[in-house]
């Protein structure tokens, strides 16, 4: 399929080849999957139009190309992903950072900035995408990080070492299960909140990653209630708590918070005008 190919061509084919199997992202997908394969940065592509790989590169990348077109995501392939303007490893044990959670990660900067916010837990903490950013953007005196996975915890410790995020303690704990540290002045989660019936008919690329980080009882509001019915025994006067949202589930869970005495609470949406965020804050 890809033999003899200059990097243009190359591109051009695997493009076509990934559009005709469905995939909505066949451009960004084959120039994601060849840069790595060449193992230089995406923006540079353009620049190598006329370069032909060698032959041990265009096995790799057909290879990597056959299994896109089956639908395992591209950041499974390469083994990475990235976040806040960071790398970040991902394999099938955690799930892979998006552009939506961003938005929690610049809001819980922005408090901790303008509030002085200096101690942090980030609970499911997956691939360690939200505490490791907050750890290299932010000025915080201690995070923790907690999961119930080992495996994604191993991925999350990882994480950290690449990007010389030192600071954080990782800590295996179902949700608060653990956690005996002293009070925090922000709670970050970006919890299980898929009900079954959504999973069934999710996009197939998502059926790779785990379901147990995707997938939660009652509906999708397990985690909620878990995490707003203990919450305020682990947060300082005035702190809050940050939780992305389950889009569909949006005034279910509001309830639940209001439910649980917090005050100012705030849903934010993110940059496709959907419900992403709840803010809230301690009484």
């Amino acid at each position: 399929m890809l033999s003899g190919q200059n990097v243009y061509t190359l591109l051009k084919t695997a493009e076509n080849f990934l559009k005709s199997n469905g995939l909505s992202n066949s451009k960004s997908d084959a120039e994601v999957l060849l840069s790595f394969v060449l193992q230089i940065k995406r923006s540079s592509l353009p620049l190598l139009r006329d370069k032909k790989p060698t032959d041990k590169q265009i096995s790799q990348y057909k290879d990597y190309v056959l299994k896109r077109s089956k639908r395992e995501p591209a950041a499974y392939i390469t083994g990475f992903a990235g976040f806040m303007g960071l790398e970040f490893k991902v394999d099938k044990n955690v799930l892979i950072p998006r552009p939506e959670t961003e938005l929690l990660v610049e809001l819980a900067l922005k408090i901790a900035d303008e509030k002085d916010k200096k101690f942090v837990l980030d609970l499911c903490t997956g691939s360690g995408c939200i505490a490791v950013s907050m750890a290299n953007l932010g000025k915080f005196e201690y995070l923790v990080a907690s999961d119930i996975s080992v495996n994604a915890l191993a991925i999350a410790k990882e994480n950290a070492q690449i990007n010389n995020a030192f600071s954080i303690k990782f800590i295996e704990s179902d949700i608060f299960e653990k956690i005996t540290d002293n009070k925090f002045d922000m709670i970050v989660s970006n919890p299980p909140y898929i009900t079954e019936s959504e999973y069934a008919a999710l996009d197939p690329d998502l059926k790779f990653e785990p379901k147990n980080a995707l997938t939660a009882q009652d509906e999708g509001l397990f985690f909620y209630k878990k995490i707003a019915s203990n919450t305020l025994k682990y947060l300082n006067d005035s702190g809050y708590i940050l939780i992305e949202l389950n889009s569909n589930k949006v005034r279910d869970i509001r309830q639940i918070f209001v439910d649980n005495k917090y005050v100012d609470i705030e849903i934010i949406n993110d940059y496709s005008g959907l419900p992403r965020i709840l803010k809230a804050q301690r009484p």
